[in-house]
């Protein structure tokens, strides 16, 4: 028998299996190619922020630091992960349409197993090693710790009521006068006359009239006499600053007497000259008034010695570092350190973004370099903290001091210095030979060599070489060491 019947596919079954492959190949196309490159432009985004977050730390730091805010303490808030926080639309509510969210580590001193330090040696002036003295007329190199003015009254001058003696003391900014200042004292006195006529006309034009019972007389007149009394000499100053008498006549050594020395520091807080007297002033000394035998002297003294071979100690530096624990993205890891923030990559090299506080100026006119260094140190009360995952943190850090190293205050005040950084970090001392070379470099600082060595990258810097005297002093160090408290919190 033949069978005409011809059988027929149901073709909503065949066209669900295909719209099915088809919902098949577009979801397995997002997830390998949409859901990284949304993760991984989330991770850029993050370290976009993180890097954001470093440099509004910075700036918060150098806040404390630069208005010598010792014991305050700011906040800042660190994002450790995506968390999510950068997955949106409708996609989101099925948790295999998302990217994994990334993390991150955040730590406080754990870079490196031995403390990175910066380590400091030069030939230099240094305050509190010695000291000595430049007499008057003179410029002023450096801050002046003292400028004394001397007033010798040798035992033979007379201390009497026409004995007067001045100089002046000036700069550009003050003006300080020292007297000796003979103290006359004036009053009227009385002179009776016993008549009984009517009392004379008096130099003011009236008598006076008296009764005196114990002489019988009727009456009688006072007679009115301008008297004078010498009541001893006295050394004192008067102050002028901007054209404006901030001290007049004031007795220093009140009563002096003959056969002493007297002398007067300008520089005393009394008198108010410390603040506004700076290196490269010229003090000058004149004698206004001058008497006999009594001399006037001035000197600057200053209170620091050469130093050939000066070493600070080593500071330790510390480091804020947040380590991010990318999925889509290349791993990258910031810190902060000596006032920079660095960026550390996986591929092993490390910049900066923000370079840190050691910078260098040259002076073509004066042929002065100047090396400015603030060694901002981080500290944590436990040596170091470790915080991970994807919430934020939040970090308060506390100014707990900020002092100057102790390089004489001048214009010049080193011969030579030797900078180095102490790292077990390979590319940090890499990075860091590059930074200490370009900026000298960059300010066309003479006479330097750059270098590492297996633990330190340095920089020399040395003074001009002349064949008799050696290098001179013609570098400035003006440095400084803050110290930071760092403690890390949970947000979240």
């Amino acid at each position: 028998m033949i069978d005409n019947h011809t059988e027929v596919a149901l073709s909503e079954v065949i066209g669900f299996v295909l719209i099915l492959a088809l919902i098949t190949t577009a979801l397995s196309l997002y997830l390998v190619y949409g859901v990284p490159a949304q993760g991984r432009e989330n991770e850029i985004i993050h370290m976009g922020v993180v890097k954001d977050q470093f440099v509004e730390y910075k700036v918060g730091l150098d806040s404390l630091f630069t208005n010598n805010l010792v014991g305050t303490t700011t906040s800042n808030t660190f994002s450790l992960g995506t968390g999510g926080g950068y997955t949106q639309g409708a996609n989101s509510i099925i948790p295999i349409m998302s990217p994994v969210s990334s993390g991150g580590i955040f730590m406080i001193n754990r870079r490196t197993t031995l403390p990175e330090t910066l380590s400091i040696t030069s030939n230099s002036y240094i305050t509190g090693t010695g000291s000595f003295s430049v007499p008057l007329p003179a410029q002023a190199n450096f801050t002046p710790n003292h400028v004394y003015v001397n007033i010798s009254i040798p035992s033979s001058t007379t201390i009497n009521s026409t004995g007067n003696y001045g100089l002046t003391v000036n700069t550009s900014k003050w003006i300080a006068t020292v007297n000796l200042t003979p103290k006359i004292t004036y009053y009227t006195d009385y002179i009776p006359l016993y008549r009984t006529n009517p009392c004379p006309i008096t130099p003011n034009g009236t008598g006076i009239l008296m009764r005196l019972v114990d002489t019988g007389e009727a009456t009688g007149c006072l007679l009115p006499v301008n008297q004078s009394k010498y009541t001893g000499t006295d050394l004192t100053i008067s102050i002028t600053k901007g054209n404006i008498i901030t001290m007049q006549n004031f007795p220093v050594y009140p009563n002096v007497v003959s056969g002493r020395l007297y002398t007067i520091d300008l520089m005393d807080t009394s008198y108010g000259l410390n603040p506004v007297t700076l290196p490269g002033d010229n003090i000058g000394l004149v004698i206004d008034q001058p008497l006999g035998s009594v001399t006037g002297t001035g000197n600057i003294t200053y209170d620091f010695g050469e130093q050939p071979s000066y070493t600070n100690p080593p500071i330790s530096l510390g480091a804020i570092e947040y380590r991010a624990d990318n999925n889509y993205w290349i791993p990258q890891t910031y810190y902060y350190q000596m006032g920079g923030v660095f960026l550390t990559q996986s591929d092993g090299s490390t910049t900066y973004k923000l370079p840190p506080e050691i910078s260098f100026t040259y002076d073509q006119t004066s042929k002065i370099s100047t090396v400015n260094i603030n060694a901002l140190a981080i500290t944590n009360p436990s040596g170091g903290s470790v915080v991970g995952g994807n919430s934020p943190v939040q970090i308060k850090t506390t100014l707990m001091s900020n002092n100057a190293l102790p390089y004489a205050v001048g214009t010049a005040n080193t011969r030579s210095i030797r900078i180095g950084i102490n790292t077990e970090d390979d590319q940090a001392r890499l990075m860091w030979k590059n930074y200490l070379n370009y900026t000298a470099r960059a300010a066309n600082l003479p006479n330097t060599v750059t270098g590492n060595t297996t633990t330190e990258s340095y920089i020399i810097i040395n003074g001009t070489s002349l064949s008799e005297t050696g290098e001179t002093y013609d570098i400035n160090v003006i440095a400084k060491n803050a110290t930071y408290s760092a403690m890390v919190y949970g947000v979240g």
